[in-house]
């Protein structure tokens, strides 16, 4: 995780470093009016989402599958007490079994 991590900070720095780069060859003033984040704003902000809502279904994903897994484990250990506890009342077999 600490590689992605660090990846991304060096391409953010690379990516920031080009666009003042850029911003000062052009010599334009700065107009606080014009400032908008673009096509490129809006594509980041669609993929940071996107990628959100993935998570979000693959979390859900992985805690139902754990609930579900807790409940068999739990329904196995209830079969495994029954059954031990009807061999030691007599070997008669549990009821279902």
């Amino acid at each position: 995780m600490s590689v992605v991590m660090s990846v991304a900070n060096a391409a953010q720095s690379v990516i920031a470093e080009t666009v003042i780069a850029i911003a000062a060859r052009e010599g334009e003033e700065f107009n606080a009016d014009k400032v908008t984040p673009g096509p490129e704003g809006f594509i980041a902000t669609a993929v940071f989402a996107v990628a959100v809502i993935l998570l979000g279904f693959l979390l859900v994903k992985r805690i139902r599958r754990n609930s579900y897994r807790h409940e068999i484990r739990e329904d196995i250990a209830a079969e495994l007490a029954a059954t031990d506890e009807a061999s030691e009342d007599g070997g008669s077999r549990p009821a279902g079994a």
